[in-house]
């Protein structure tokens, strides 16, 4: 296997926030200053730079900067690793180049400014068309400057969107998250990421007693979304993502396709394959930590005998799944128990037997199915 012919993206991390929402468990942090600013786009442009092995002559299909909250960052600095990449030849032609903001960071000078660096793409962290909803996320906005973000977002020419929306909220009634899906279909957008809520352990949630949506709730809302989003030509390609056919996200599809990515920026996660197993690794969470030394991090190499469950838990997330044609490009990461345990899925009726992806059981009962191969 040529390892240089294995896709390749580049996530980079810009932790700010003006405050944490309480079901946030990502790597982020609320103390920011203009000198921290400059500094870690020096950091991150430094560690892309001496970054080359990992790069293996390759060029990034997709770059997604994320966060946080990237809008926060001034667009010049965003510009200046953009310039790095190109100046450096390391963009793939047609690149998908995404963005992160929240409604309240939407204004047309700032888009004016990131788009005209190369952003082609935008990521909004709407949450909720409802404001009930939005109070029980805690979120810093609500439905009317939601609305007013997707308006100014509509004027751009030749980018693509994709907002957030988050179901299984407490007090959510299926009434409400139906409005949502339908205020969605309404403009003219190119992705949705949909998430269910989870109570993750290292989050503010975690230490409160919710009373989140009961399961048959959860079904009921599960199935609206797919009878709304149907009928308005959005279609799910993957655990949380629907688009029209067309306009699948190119950076998450190459995650759960087993393509490689470098993460930089503070907690930024890495998957480089080698020549007999993968390397997976974290950069240092701290902020001021990641400048002093952009190029520390902790990993972990998992090799050839362990890796089935990491092929599983990406590949098995997209809803067509993969040909067995394609499933066997990576035969030279399967442990000789493989296939094995994909027959005992097939037997149990988890996954198809001509091709590698879960039936309507099998996804429905996800994780059941990926523990098969553990």
């Amino acid at each position: 296997m040529n390892l240089s012919n294995i896709p390749l993206s580049l996530y980079i991390h810009l932790p700010w926030c003006e405050k944490k929402c309480p079901y946030c468990d990502f790597n982020i942090s609320i103390n920011k200053s203009d000198t921290d600013e400059v500094n870690l786009i020096k950091a991150i442009i430094f560690d892309i730079e001496n970054s080359r092995v990992a790069i293996n002559n390759r060029k990034f299909k997709s770059i997604y900067f994320g966060g946080g909250t990237p809008s926060l960052v001034k667009g010049e600095l965003i510009g200046l690793i953009i310039n790095f990449l190109n100046k450096n030849d390391l963009i793939a032609n047609n690149a998908e180049i995404s963005f992160e903001f929240n409604p309240q960071e939407v204004s047309k000078d700032y888009l004016d400014c990131i788009v005209g660096h190369g952003i082609n793409r935008l990521s909004i962290g709407v949450q909720s068309f409802d404001d009930k909803t939005l109070s029980s996320l805690e979120r810093n906005h609500d439905r009317e400057r939601s609305l007013e973000s997707l308006e100014v977002i509509s004027l751009l020419k030749g980018v693509r969107t994709s907002i957030d929306l988050i179901y299984g909220v407490m007090g959510q009634t299926l009434t409400s998250f139906e409005g949502d899906l339908r205020t969605f279909s309404q403009f003219d957008l190119s992705h949705l990421s949909l998430y269910q809520l989870t109570i993750e352990p290292n989050t503010i949630f975690y230490k409160r007693e919710l009373k989140i949506p009961s399961e048959e709730r959860i079904e009921s809302m599960e199935r609206s979304a797919k009878k709304i989003l149907n009928s308005n030509g959005y279609f799910q390609y993957e655990v949380s993502s629907w688009s029209p056919d067309d306009q699948k996200g190119i950076h998450n599809m190459n995650y759960w396709s087993y393509g490689d990515y470098l993460g930089v920026g503070p907690g930024a996660h890495s998957k480089i394959t080698l020549d007999n197993g993968v390397y997976r690794s974290i950069k240092m969470k701290k902020v001021l930590s990641y400048i002093e030394n952009p190029l520390k991090n902790n990993g972990k190499y998992i090799p050839k005998d362990e890796i089935d469950l990491d092929l599983a838990m990406n590949f098995l997330r997209i809803k067509e799944g993969v040909s067995l044609e394609d499933l066997k490009k990576n035969t030279y990461l399967f442990s000789d128990s493989f296939f094995n345990k994909l027959d005992i899925a097939v037997r149990k009726g988890l996954i198809e037997k001509d091709r590698f992806k879960a039936t309507d059981r099998g996804y429905k009962f996800l994780n059941d199915t990926v523990n098969i191969f553990s």
